[in-house]
């Protein structure tokens, strides 16, 4: 629904562009349609800086017009949060289109919540989305023990702080890793998806993506150890 509503919003003489002249940060000198900018995003070579320009203008747009920005703002986002469903259908034991609901809610209340000046904006707002699945595989986790009268020493669900994927969130807010380092991390080191689907996804070589795990575990090592990032 969001994204046929994203898509027309996109088409016709009158579609929805963003500004990217005024915005700057590598973008073209001109305005372009909402579906295009999503695309820019998308590719390997668009910096943080530029994503964090057009983040941070979507969240002031979707504070002072919620119709039509925050629809766009959540389709801009819908990669990243169908890649959350991803990682966490498994776990999840109800219906896959409630676990959807709970993503897209927890990016939503994120959005209304969201500092448009704050920097790394993107991945707060994914991180959110994240948190918010997460939390509800453990919430339906427990109600399907409890219906079916497993001792509540069976299995008990690790609090949400310590899940490994949101102790990394925080070294990512953090700033001890980038958040491509801490997607990587999360997909190869705790996932054990192949390093080459990563490269694929992300548009980079295997040898990037040893490079960035690499480093990405030398900083994390130290911040788990002195909790702050290196200097």
């Amino acid at each position: 629904m969001i994204e046929r509503q994203f898509l027309a919003l996109a088409d016709g003489p009158r579609a929805l562009t963003l500004d990217c002249a005024a915005l700057g940060c590598g973008l073209p000198a001109e305005a372009k349609p909402v579906d295009e900018v999503r695309v820019l995003l998308l590719k390997r070579q668009t910096s943080w800086v530029t994503k964090d320009a057009v983040w941070q203008d979507l969240v002031r747009r979707a504070h002072a017009t919620p119709d039509p920005w925050i629809i766009v703002a959540a389709a801009m986002m819908m990669p990243g949060l169908k890649h959350i469903g991803g990682k966490l259908r498994a776990r999840y034991p109800g219906d896959r289109n409630d676990l959807d609901s709970e993503i897209l809610e927890g990016f939503l209340q994120a959005l209304d919540l969201a500092d448009d000046g704050a920097p790394k904006v993107y991945a707060q707002l994914y991180w959110a989305a994240f948190r918010r699945a997460h939390e509800a595989c453990n919430r339906e986790t427990r109600l399907a023990m409890s219906r079916s009268e497993l001792d509540d020493t069976v299995v008990s669900p690790s609090p949400a702080a310590g899940h490994p994927d949101l102790v990394l969130a925080g070294a990512m807010l953090e700033g001890a890793v980038t958040p491509v380092q801490a997607d990587l991390v999360s997909d190869v080191l705790l996932d054990h998806d192949e390093r080459s689907a990563a490269a694929e996804r992300l548009g980079i070589s295997r040898y990037q993506v040893s490079c960035q795990l690499d480093s990405a575990t030398r900083h994390l090592a130290g911040y788990l150890t002195t909790g702050r990032p290196a200097a």
